[in-house]
């Protein structure tokens, strides 16, 4: 037996596959305490280390997941408080903005009326009751195939809100459109007439159209058919509206030097007294353009211009209506508008 084991011994050592060799481990306590002792082999001792090493790794990698899940929700947090500021701001101004939709509503309904459109015809529109109200369905079903936006439905209604005036204004787009144009053609008919003063604020406004003395004579009574304004020799004298030049008068015994513009609709007006004219026959000039310079010339006692407005090639009318259209702030147009 002895020669037996000490054989087998041997071959345990030299046949023994490697990492089959054992690791023992001893505990030896202080006093009379049983001594405890483990065995390992080098394979479980390698098992064991990578657990260990695993569960270190598991460990490190879940505290960095831990941290940039709380920076998210640090970060959620104050996307979520500017969401709410700004809602909140929303919301404030959505009282404004149901006043300011009413407001627009009575607007373009009053001027499509004044502009020709049937009131009867405003019936076939929505009302921005209506349009409300379909903002609101819109939002009723974006909400219901939305599920996933949970809390962030609350950020709608503020949105909706505006797109009433949206839903209101796309179902007058016709209406709007046909306004416009009205609008346009109604500019185009403002910027031709003779509308304003044909000179600066600084001249004074020396006789106004109807009867009069003759200013020449002092003896009998005239008709005088324009609008007169004194002011230095050389003041610079503008077309009160878009057209053509019809005429250039040189030295006329009555009117001296003058420039007549015909406007479109009918409309004249006429420049006379000149110093002389800057414009010539059949020259195009729009409001604001130079047509000549104050001057003395014709039947006159001194430096002024007469300004006449005509409907049609021979009808004068007083001018005083259409230079206070735009003049709102000479004594002479307070007190026209005042009726003296």
């Amino acid at each position: 037996m002895g020669l037996f084991s000490r054989l087998q011994d041997s071959l345990d050592r030299n046949v023994r596959q490697p990492g089959q060799e054992r690791l023992t481990i001893m505990v030896i306590p202080h006093g009379q305490e049983k001594i405890f002792s483990l065995q390992l082999n080098w394979l479980m001792i390698a098992f064991l280390s990578g657990i260990l090493m695993l569960a270190v790794g598991l460990s490190i990698y879940g505290i960095y997941l831990h941290a940039a899940r709380q920076r998210e929700i640090q970060r959620l947090k104050d996307l979520y408080g500017l969401n709410y500021t700004a809602t909140l701001k929303i919301q404030k101004q959505q009282e404004e903005l149901r006043e300011l939709q009413s407001q627009i509503s009575a607007n373009v309904d009053e001027i499509a009326i004044a502009l020709g459109t049937d009131p009867e015809q405003l019936q076939a529109f929505s009302t921005l009751s209506q349009a409300r109200d379909q903002a609101s369905g819109e939002l009723f079903r974006e909400i219901t195939n939305r599920v996933d936006m949970g809390p962030g439905t609350r950020y709608l209604e503020p949105t909706y809100a505006m797109k009433t005036l949206n839903n209101y204004l796309d179902d007058r787009s016709r209406l709007l459109e046909s306004t416009g144009y009205r609008i346009t053609k109604g500019l185009n008919v403002y910027q031709s007439m003779p509308l304003g003063r044909p000179g600066p604020a600084s001249l004074w406004d020396s006789s106004r159209f109807g009867m009069r003395i003759d200013p020449i004579t002092r003896a009998v009574m005239e008709f005088h058919s324009g609008f007169d304004m004194s002011g230095a020799h050389g003041t610079p004298i503008h077309a009160t509206g878009s057209g053509v030049v019809d005429r250039v008068l040189v030295y006329d015994p009555g009117y001296g030097n003058a420039v007549i513009i015909r406007h479109d609709n009918g409309f004249y007006s006429m420049y006379a007294h000149l110093y002389r004219a800057t414009v010539k026959q059949g020259q195009r000039v729009h409001r604001g353009d130079r047509v000549g310079l104050m001057g003395r010339t014709g039947r006159v006692t001194g430096t002024h211009l007469h300004y006449e407005v005509w409907v049609g090639e021979s009808k004068r009318v007083d001018p005083l209506p259409y230079v206070c259209s735009i003049d709102l702030d000479s004594s002479t147009c307070k007190s026209f508008f005042q009726g003296e």
